[in-house]
């Protein structure tokens, strides 16, 4: 078995350049013919499938019992958030369809904890900065409900918190020098590979987006976790320099018997920054203090500790572009969310020149590596990219065909989740998307023949791509087949 953290093709700049144009212009571009999903697509309202939960929904022993009452009673007194902002609906209505959807009760968290369980936490136990324990149980509810609701645009910062931090003695220097790194671009964030994983982790997984909403909100501000080696690498020295070495997070333990380690990840130091700023000042539309929280710690993480909240800049070994996330490290925060060995496919071959040149499978393997994995309870995450012809901008009159600006020429690139798919009345694949960045907190449709073209890279369990990973990253990257 090959495992994606340790088989690594040369990496030649043009994949370094198209990693980096997925982090830097991902917002949804012009000429997507994205449609709002206009079926109840799902069993229920969280948008969780059946058979995706171990489904519990009836409060059956008296903690439970206890425990549920007691987040009734902090969301009833509670003046501004007994009503969720977002969409006017209440939330005690939500919490009594989680537990009838089997949401609440799920225990399927890395360290066995139920949803019901850490909202219970957050509601009985005090909260970093002094968050108002009724706002962070809520905001996790209404992502838990409807995990299309999270975002990745990043709020704008008053201007008489700028002098603050202009004036703190602690300010980075970068940011002393260019104050207009505090403008970050509400619309053109480079946290869509984290915002894709918070929304799947309360889509598929909400007791684990409910324990990190309890953690990341307690004084400690972090989250603790217990990952198999296996999920890194089938070898427990490599995958311990997986973990130590290449993304320096220094376990806390280690189980040698499970072959487990144990480690806290952490945002990074201005994401509290971030995090207070939404707290007085959000609007809607805007990240709120769990979006914050979650994917300032999935950025640090995955860019070696090196991001910054305040200016959405990372810096790190494995991706030379300062916004977003590189494949690689997308894959790395995969493995350690799914606690399993992932794989990320790599579909498109890339000339130096950033043109889309060719693919190295055909498009019904592409598909059917995405419907084998969502038939099996997942999501699958994919980059995808657009040249001048796909964006709808090849037309255009000041259009010039050149050498440096071929019709093939990668121009943009995003992270979106496929959730779901369906069949149209011709019979044709549709894809049931959620993208972080559409201004939109409902699930899109694209067709397969539109959106399979377009995949650079998708991450999946590995049991499920293994038998065709070696053939297609040979042929993606030039590798010669052995005779």
């Amino acid at each position: 078995m090959i495992n994606n953290l340790s088989y690594k093709p040369p990496l030649n700049n043009n994949i370094q350049t198209i990693q980096e144009s997925m982090a830097v212009n991902n917002a949804q571009p012009e000429g997507l013919s994205a449609q709002p999903a206009t079926a109840n697509l799902f069993t229920f309202p969280s948008g969780i499938k059946q058979g995706a939960l171990n489904l519990n929904t009836r409060l059956v022993n008296q903690n439970d019992m206890v425990m549920y009452s007691a987040i009734n009673q902090v969301l009833s007194l509670s003046q501004s958030e007994s009503v969720s902002p977002v969409d006017g609906i209440s939330r005690l209505k939500k919490l009594d369809a989680l537990l009838k959807n089997g949401a609440l009760l799920n225990n399927k968290s890395n360290d066995g904890s139920s949803t019901l369980e850490n909202l219970y936490k957050i509601a009985t136990t005090a909260r970093a900065n002094n968050f108002d324990n009724a706002r962070i149980i809520g905001q996790a509810i209404d992502a838990i409900y409807k995990p299309e609701i999270v975002t990745q645009n990043f709020g704008d910062i008053p201007n008489y918190i700028k002098s603050q931090i202009l004036n703190s003695p602690y300010i980075d220097s970068e940011i002393k020098q260019n104050p207009s790194l505090l403008d970050v671009n509400l619309n053109g964030s480079g946290t869509c590979v984290s915002a894709s994983f918070e929304s799947h982790l309360a889509r598929r997984h909400p007791a684990e987006f409910a324990r990190w909403a309890n953690e990341l909100t307690s004084p400690d501000e972090s989250v603790s976790f217990k990952v198999k080696s296996s999920a890194l690498n089938s070898s427990y020295l490599e995958a311990y320099n997986i973990l130590n070495n290449m993304f320096e997070i220094k376990p806390n333990a280690v189980d040698f018997n499970s072959k487990e380690f144990i480690f806290t990840l952490k945002p990074d130091n201005n994401a509290k920054t971030r995090a207070l700023i939404q707290n007085s000042h959000w609007d809607k539309g805007e990240r709120n203090i769990l979006d914050v929280y979650m994917q300032s710690l999935i950025m640090n993480t995955s860019s070696e500790q090196s991001y910054n909240s305040l200016t959405d800049i990372r810096t790190g070994k494995f991706n030379a572009n300062p916004n977003g996330l590189g494949e690689f490290e997308k894959i790395f925060m995969e493995s350690i969310i799914e606690n399993e060995e992932r794989l990320s496919m790599v579909y498109q071959k890339i000339d130096e020149n950033q043109n889309l040149v060719g693919w190295g499978c055909d498009f019904g393997t592409i598909q059917k590596h995405i419907t084998d994995t969502i038939d099996s309870g997942e999501d699958v995450i994919i980059g995808y990219v657009l040249t001048n012809e796909t964006s709808g901008d090849t037309l255009s009159p000041d259009y010039v065909n050149t050498p440096d600006n071929r019709p093939e020429k990668i121009v943009n690139g995003h992270e979106i989740t496929i959730v779901d798919y369906k069949y149209d009345e011709n019979g044709k694949l549709i894809f049931i998307c959620n993208d972080t960045d559409d201004d939109f907190d409902g699930l899109i449709e694209y067709s397969a023949d539109y959106l399979l073209p377009k995949i650079h890279h998708a991450g999946y369990p590995a049991k499920l791509v293994e038998a065709d990973y070696e053939r297609i990253t040979n042929n993606v990257y030039g590798i010669a087949q052995p005779a």
